[in-house]
């Protein structure tokens, strides 16, 4: 009878445990599952990239220069958003900085096609992963799972060359555990802040990569477009090796990005054309933006094979538009053809563009907006 107490006891607190585990989980709302979930699984990544004293655990063998890299890499949320208090590389301000006050948008394409801007290069060389990741475009949120995404993402082998994406001054180089430039410190890891020298509206226009393995310029050195400026990597919180990559204008700010998609000059299809762009704005009937609304995206008569896209409105939260398109949603790197492009929110809702090579496609999706929840 002695030897039976154990498994009794081991019972019981398994039971108990369990219980103690579903009640909150079943009381529960889904915003605090997500937030309760990211929280996790920082920690999860802060823990597994810290430095031990220990012997070094075996690192997963990458995969090959020929094959694709298939999953999705996102960049979640570490702290509440805090924005830069001190630090000699950036003027901070002293409280929040609010987003732009919105123009007037381009009421049709010919308006868009005069605010065209591709005037970045890919930060990537040819022989690396040039397209962005579409798991986690500007402005999405992944459901509500992530922190709103001010940049893009070139997902890549680490020690993958990163290159600059046009010629400047660095503003910034090196980890961020002292300036928070995004919503915390230790959030970007190793990273390179270049001021480029065309300004954009008379505005100056920053660039920033982050992640970086290796940094290889210094605060104050003048950049051409392509220059080295360090490697590929997975420094801060990032799962898995790529690039995070952001544009601002105005100021060097987490509240002043703008969607790269805009910016990145297309790259060229299977016959040497270059692609073109979609931009947009989905707004209710009284002309007010609509968040988080799904834009489908598919393809009809196109030059080449593909998909159909599935994008976001930009989430409300520090987010911009471009200063003269003021969209919120785009989408790069499309072959020519024609699209449907299509909201769904208390009805379905479609047009048909067409997309030029090297062009920027433009629709306004005027809508009833869905029920609150």
């Amino acid at each position: 009878m002695i030897n039976q107490w154990p498994s009794v006891i081991g019972h019981f607190l398994l039971a108990f445990l369990l219980t103690a585990c579903a009640s909150p989980s079943i009381a529960a709302s889904a915003p605090e599952q997500a937030t309760r979930f990211i929280q996790t699984r920082v920690a999860q990544v802060l823990t597994e990239t810290a430095p031990t004293a220990g012997p070094t655990r075996p690192r997963p063998e990458l995969p090959t220069a020929a094959a694709p890299l298939e999953f999705a890499t996102v960049t979640p949320i570490l702290t509440p958003l805090a924005m830069p208090t001190a630090g000699a590389t950036i003027t901070p301000p002293s409280a929040p900085v609010a987003p732009p006050t919105p123009g007037t948008p381009c009421p049709d394409e010919a308006c868009a096609h005069s605010a065209e801007h591709f005037t970045l290069e890919r930060p990537i060389p040819e022989a690396g992963m040039q397209f962005t990741d579409r798991t986690y475009a500007y402005g999405s949120t992944q459901q509500g799972l992530r922190e709103p995404h001010h940049g893009v993402e070139f997902v890549n082998r680490s020690g993958t060359p990163v290159l600059a994406a046009g010629a400047g001054t660095v503003v910034a180089a090196g980890p961020d555990d002292q300036i928070a430039f995004g919503p915390a410190t230790r959030f970007y890891g190793n990273l390179v802040v270049v001021e480029l020298d065309q300004p954009y509206l008379g505005q100056p226009v920053y660039t920033l990569y982050a992640h970086l393995a290796r940094v290889d310029v210094t605060a104050g050195q003048h950049v051409a477009a392509g220059d080295r400026l360090g490697a590929v990597g997975q420094t801060g919180v990032a799962i898995g090796p790529h690039l995070h990559f952001e544009v601002r204008v105005g100021q060097n700010s987490y509240a002043h990005t703008r969607n790269p998609e805009l910016w990145l000059r297309p790259l060229p299809d299977a016959k040497g054309r270059p692609y073109g762009a979609l931009a947009g704005r989905v707004v209710d009937l009284e002309g007010n933006l609509l968040f988080d609304q799904t834009v489908v995206i598919r393809p009809l008569d196109v030059n080449e094979q593909t998909r159909a896209k599935y994008i976001t409105t930009y989430a409300h939260e520090t987010l911009n538009g471009d200063d003269v398109l003021q969209e919120n949603f785009a989408l790069g790197d499309l072959p020519a053809g024609r699209y449907s492009v299509a909201v769904n929110t208390s009805k379905f809702y479609q047009q048909t563009i067409v997309i030029e090579p090297g062009r920027l496609a433009w629709v306004i999706f005027t809508v009833k907006p869905p029920p609150p929840p």
